[in-house]
């Protein structure tokens, strides 16, 4: 079952909205820029999280700009070749200046999870209640792929934010997923798939609870792809 995860600034007096200065952007998060830009997207998430001044990413404008230049070194990385993960892994150093670098490693579906629990701080759904500010109880994001999210499938596979983990490693185990590539309501939508044009959007996002028995994880060579950001030392 996936649980709408809703985010709710606080009041202070007179109606006045108090929002982390991190937390704009996903009080109602916006979808994706176009199909192929998941990667850079989530990435951009990811990059957020760091709460770096010198990489300010607090509003969902800030967050837009952010992915499509991300996507842009991308495709300059790639050339005229088909994107790989070389390539993202290059467009995203260069649009950080070599700040940061994108680490893949292969893992399984079991350590996928106590990974994404460990690194993000966030065990259990109680540890994340209904109405929290960005940064109150997260403390990092991780990046996989899937290829079925709830009711949305991605044939060549999608890359979300994992913000993280409930459950022990078995079929009742949820993950909070920020999944950028929702499709809208009776439109086939091709996100992903690079060469293949979408319908018209725009795509929308969610933040919510995704038990595994919903999501299927897209596999390489047998292993699940687990990314995370790191800044270099």
């Amino acid at each position: 079952m996936v649980k709408k995860f809703l985010l709710i600034s606080t009041f202070v007096g007179c109606g006045i909205v108090e929002v982390h200065a991190q937390s704009s952007f996903l009080l109602s998060p916006s979808g994706q820029a176009d199909y192929s830009s998941c990667q850079s997207y989530a990435l951009s998430v990811a990059l957020a999280f760091k709460q770096d001044p010198g990489f300010p990413i607090k509003t969902a404008a800030d967050l837009r700009k952010a992915e499509t230049t991300i996507r842009t070194e991308i495709k300059k990385a790639a050339g005229n070749s088909p994107i790989n993960h070389d390539h993202v892994g290059q467009g995203f150093a260069a649009y950080t200046k070599n700040a940061y670098q994108l680490k893949i490693a292969s893992t399984s579906e079991p350590d996928l999870g106590d990974q994404i629990g460990e690194r993000t701080g966030v065990k259990s759904k109680a540890a994340v209640p209904p109405v929290f500010l960005l940064g109150t109880s997260i403390k990092d994001v991780l990046l996989t792929s899937a290829t079925k999210i709830g009711k949305n499938t991605y044939q060549e596979g999608h890359i979300v934010a994992a913000l993280g983990v409930d459950g022990p490693p078995n079929s009742s185990r949820s993950y909070l997923l920020l999944n950028s590539g929702v499709k809208i309501k009776d439109k086939v939508q091709k996100t992903c798939a690079e060469g293949i044009p979408d319908d018209p959007g725009p795509y929308t996002a969610l933040l919510s609870w995704v038990a595994s028995n919903e999501i299927a994880f897209k596999t390489f060579g047998g292993s699940l792809k687990l990314w995370r950001v790191e800044k270099k030392k």
